[in-house]
């Protein structure tokens, strides 16, 4: 992944900056130490003249390869651009960006393996099944990444132009806190006295007083870059990550967000169908078989009012309880779909509800949250079904909901003290609960070890 931000290592009395290794692998130069200087002061100045050692070798490099890509691509571009009214001009096209995307590939390399910045690449555009040779060669021309390849190589080599002589300019700079002084002491003593010249002779000092002042503007120029060098790097280093995530990976998040919208709705659909199948089955097997049970005993009612009305009686208490019975299965299965007290009374209301209508004693712990209202039906949703399958399956004496605001999430977790074992299968309810949370972009997870009980926690995001 691409690095962090960079701090600064607490205990850095030099004055010098001290970053955090980043991903990616960073090799540590480790410098002398005197007797009182710690090891993490000689880690923190070793990463800091690693960092900008790093840095040098990448954009020298990145400085070559520009200027051979840049002289390429543009060659290439502008010929193509040039001869592409005779036909000749879209394979030359077709050649350019493809070497642009060769480019583009050697600085996804460069960067991971020297700045341990992850770039990933975007998928590329695919020709249409049974496209002919003149399509599939000339697709791409058709992907907007192929172009962002050509456009980074542009701007990179530009950018190189600019970094690498700041970073040897600072770098440089801050080597003459200590060289600039001793070169000067060696030529004082080398040197003529005709020959020697420096900045307070402009100043009117002569003799050691003006060797003193040399050393000491000097050292003090030293010192600024030296300051400054560790900020500058860093900043350089974040331009060039910036321009790399920018031009060639920022297609592949939307690649991503893409593929996961795509998933989410494919799962929406499948729980939706599975939903409706599972509400039919219910309301045939249930309250469809005690209607016509209470209507053939209504019928029976009329015919026995005058012959034996003690037995109309009796079959009007029967009918009577299968409709009252039929009302309780209405209303289990209306939860599952929107509960009015959800919408009413809000999600903490609406799960103490659950909790209450629940066979297994359950505590439920879930503040006032702000949350959108199919976030809100999609928790209520979760809790209903892993109460519903822990108290047919799982053995428990005791069940935890407990509900959470983690950042732009929201987190449900169900725990029961169960005998565990819990699996998510084809068709059952634990799959149906998975593509019903996968349909607001979420994660669902099961954790059930035999015997330990059953952990279901799903991750919602808020903004789905």
């Amino acid at each position: 992944m691409s690095g962090q931000p960079d701090t600064d290592r607490p205990g850095d009395r030099m004055g010098l900056p001290a970053i955090r290794p980043e991903s990616g692998g960073m090799t540590t130069m480790t410098l002398p130490r005197t007797a009182d200087e710690t090891p993490a002061q000689a880690r923190g100045v070793g990463a800091w003249a690693s960092r900008i050692g790093r840095f040098l070798g990448y954009s020298f490099l990145a400085l070559v390869l520009g200027a051979i890509g840049f002289s390429l691509v543009i060659a290439l571009l502008s010929a193509g651009a040039a001869t592409v009214v005779v036909w000749v001009g879209l394979p030359i096209l077709v050649g350019g960006v493809l070497v642009a995307h060769g480019f583009a590939a050697a600085e996804r390399a460069l960067q991971s393996a020297i700045l341990g910045t992850h770039l990933p690449t975007p998928l590329p555009k695919q020709p249409r099944a049974g496209a002919g040779w003149v399509r599939r060669m000339l697709t791409p021309l058709t992907d907007p990444q192929r172009w962002l390849d050509s456009l980074w190589v542009l701007v990179n080599f530009l950018l190189a132009l600019i970094t690498f002589p700041l970073a040897i300019t600072w770098t440089l700079g801050a080597i003459g806190t200590v060289g600039g002084p001793l070169a000067t002491l060696i030529l004082e003593n080398v040197l003529p006295d005709a020959d020697r010249s420096a900045f307070a002779d402009l100043l009117g000092f002569t003799g050691p007083t003006a060797l003193a002042i040399d050393i000491a503007l000097q050292v003090a120029v030293g010192l600024l870059f030296l300051l400054t060098v560790g900020p500058v790097v860093r900043g350089l280093t974040a331009l060039h990550r910036g321009v790399g995530r920018g031009l060639l990976s920022s297609r592949y998040e939307e690649q991503q967000r893409l593929a996961r919208t795509e998933e989410s709705r494919a799962a929406g659909r499948s729980a939706e169908s599975a939903a409706l199948r599972r509400l039919e089955r219910d309301l045939h097997d249930g309250p469809q078989q005690r209607l016509v049970r209470a209507s053939m005993d209504l019928a029976r009612i009329e015919s026995l009012t005058e012959k034996d009305p003690e037995r109309a009686q009796a079959v009007l208490r029967e009918a009577r309880e299968q409709l009252g019975l039929t009302l309780d299965e209405l209303r289990r299965l209306s939860r599952g779909i929107a509960p009015p007290i959800l919408v009413d009374r809000g999600l903490p209301a609406a799960l103490a509800e659950l909790a209450a209508i629940s066979p297994l004693p359950t505590t439920v712990e879930a503040p006032e949250l702000d949350l959108p209202e199919h976030v809100e039906i999609g928790v209520y949703y979760v809790v209903s079904e892993a109460l519903t399958n822990a108290a047919k399956h799982s053995g428990a004496g005791s069940v935890v909901v407990e509900v959470a605001r983690i950042g732009e999430d929201v987190r449900v977790r169900i725990e029961d003290d169960g005998r565990g074992g819990a699996e998510m299968r084809t068709g059952g309810g634990l799959a149906g609960l998975a593509g019903r949370v996968a349909s607001l972009e979420g994660r669902l997870s099961v954790h059930s070890p035999e015997g330990d009980g059953t952990r279901v926690e799903a991750v919602i995001p808020c903004a789905s």
